[in-house]
């Protein structure tokens, strides 16, 4: 008997095996969670309590869109469970709100961050994943870290396009407005973008098409 996985029904064809995927009936209801948050952490994590979670490998870090249907009663505890009690700690917390924000320091150095909001009222993930390519965090990037973006004077280099050297779109799109690079080869002189493995190259032509 074929199956193609645990919410299809056993229906199959007595000869071939072959199941019948196209007509299995499904109940379909709107998933409404309490909370919604993601945790940045420099080693892969299980991810607990929560009824929805995505894991996305970046550079140096791993990321877990997460949600949940019941509200954390002890979101400190929470997070601690997650990336462990070690090293400094970062917090924020307005219980009224349910609003829970983290970092995790080593050695000067960002291990995992947590962040959970009732709603998708949540900073870009861009400035803080590339927190975790530096060897030291500046006292600028500790005062900001809780924020979720840099503060004035500091650069947000953009969701990340090139993944061997941690090259983001606003910093393409900068030196492609100065009109310092005009090609794809252009951008990887200047800032290495697109030389490695090759597979940001057609996202590269399209940030010079626009």
């Amino acid at each position: 008997m074929a199956r193609v996985d645990a919410l299809v029904a056993a229906v199959y064809d007595p000869i071939s095996g072959q199941p019948e995927s196209k007509h299995t009936p499904v109940s379909i209801r709107a998933y409404k969670p309490v909370w919604h948050g993601f945790i940045l952490s420099r080693h892969p994590i299980t991810v607990k309590d929560a009824n929805y979670w995505v894991k996305v490998r970046g550079a140096e870090f791993w990321r877990y869109e997460i949600a949940g249907q019941h509200a954390l009663d002890e979101p400190a505890k929470w997070a601690q469970r997650h990336l462990g009690e070690e090293g400094e700690w970062l917090d924020f917390i307005d219980a009224k709100a349910g609003r829970y924000r983290a970092g995790q320091i080593k050695r000067n150095r960002l291990e995992g961050v947590v962040f959970i909001a009732p709603s998708h009222d949540l900073p870009a993930r861009s400035w803080l994943s590339q927190l975790f390519s530096l060897s030291s965090l500046s006292d600028a990037d500790r005062y900001s870290l809780l924020v979720g973006q840099p503060s004035q004077g500091q650069k947000d280099a953009g969701q990340i396009v090139c993944s061997c050297f941690g090259v983001g779109q606003n910093t393409i799109n900068e030196a492609i407005h100065s009109g310092h690079v005009n090609s794809v080869d252009e951008i990887g002189k200047k800032l290495k973008a697109g030389t490695n493995c090759g597979s940001c190259v057609p996202e590269l032509k399209q940030l010079l098409a626009r």
